[in-house]
């Protein structure tokens, strides 16, 4: 069985649920390695701005993985190391950027493959080759649809049935690359963002480790897998290449903002009765954040914290359930409508 060296690329809360499955599942941990974890850097968060790292940094040392800064998004930067006139001053964070970039391009030859999963960030095209198998992405959807940053989200809010998870062999362009593998997932109608994470990251890790233990034949034939000869030729040697995504029917996602869960205070009750389930769709798409919020007539901001879609003899009816006021605490919906009166 083949032993493989990996890095880890990944920034989300659910891509470190994914590095620590890597790391501690006794059926994968005798055929990989993490030799390193590549995430976006700590930032300030909160009201009082506290330095606060990534959870897959915190997983990452809790397992003793070394770390590594997110200097590989300065491609456009450190093409060509004489472009650099001062090497030793040129920081990123506190870390020596030219030093740093030769440990970079160095680690990276010296892995079989980068799995990328929720990074939040463009890696640059001269690094994609250097793996022995390139760079690999975990995409919660059926690629091409919902290419981009939300594509969870996304699904919930259009009432989409199906989604899935997609293992692209990575190129330059975002989400585009040829794939690898593939599976479904029903939604659930009571699934909300946070349900699609842990379930998708459930169902990527298990297409993951059949790609590594199972399919030795995959890895064996991979020159020729990523097109070294035509698809015809592949078939008539009994290997499956990896499938072209069909680029005529992409679709995209774009990141979540603030404003995607603000509506009208005074659009609230006609939006409610008139499109319940498009409401609570928006609802599951957006919780936990943004949230679906309203700014009430005195001012103060209102979050819904929670609802729940009522279908009786195909009359469907929406109930808010609980809510937050600004600087308060949550409440049930009926107790906060009897205190404030507002709906």
């Amino acid at each position: 069985m083949k032993y493989f060296n990996i890095a880890y690329f990944g920034s989300s809360d659910f891509s470190a649920d994914f590095l620590e499955k890597l790391v501690t599942d006794t059926s994968i941990k005798r055929l990989i390695e993490v030799k390193f974890v590549v995430t976006q850097p700590d930032r300030k968060v909160g009201r009082k701005q506290i330095l606060t790292p990534t959870l897959v940094k915190t997983v990452a040392q809790r397992y003793e993985i070394k770390v590594k800064f997110q200097i590989l998004n300065l491609k456009s930067q450190i093409n060509n190391k004489s472009q650099i006139k001062n090497p030793k001053r040129l920081e990123f964070g506190n870390s020596d950027l030219f030093g740093a970039w030769d440990l970079e391009l160095d680690a990276l030859k010296n892995i079989d493959f980068a799995l990328v999963y929720a990074y939040g960030a463009i890696i640059p095209k001269d690094l994609l080759a250097l793996p022995k198998y390139g760079f690999w992405c975990i995409h919660p959807s059926l690629l091409p649809k919902y290419r981009g940053a939300s594509p969870m989200a996304t699904a919930l809010i259009n009432g989409d049935k199906t989604t899935g998870v997609t293992i692209i062999k990575m190129d330059e362009k975002i989400d585009h690359g040829p794939i690898i593998a593939q599976e479904k997932y029903e939604i659930l109608a009571t699934d909300k963002r946070p349900d699609l994470e842990v379930k998708l990251t459930d169902l990527a890790f298990e297409m993951f480790k059949k790609l590594i233990g199972e399919d030795a034949k995959f890895f064996a034939t991979w020159e020729v897998r990523s097109g070294a000869s035509t698809p015809l030729e592949l078939k008539n040697f009994g290997i499956e290449p990896l499938i072209e995504q069909n680029h005529q029917q992409v679709t995209y996602t774009k990141k979540l903002k603030k404003e995607d869960g603000f509506i009208p205070f005074e659009n609230w009750k006609l939006k409610i009765e008139n499109s319940p389930e498009k409401i609570f769709n928006l609802f599951r798409g957006l919780y936990p954040w943004p949230g679906l919020w309203t700014i009430l007539p005195n001012g103060k901001r209102l979050k819904i914290t929670d609802m729940k879609l009522y279908n009786f003899k195909n009359f469907i009816t929406l109930k808010l359930l609980s809510v937050q006021l600004e600087g308060k605490k949550e409440v049930d919906f009926e107790t906060f409508n009897k205190a404030y009166k507002v709906f």
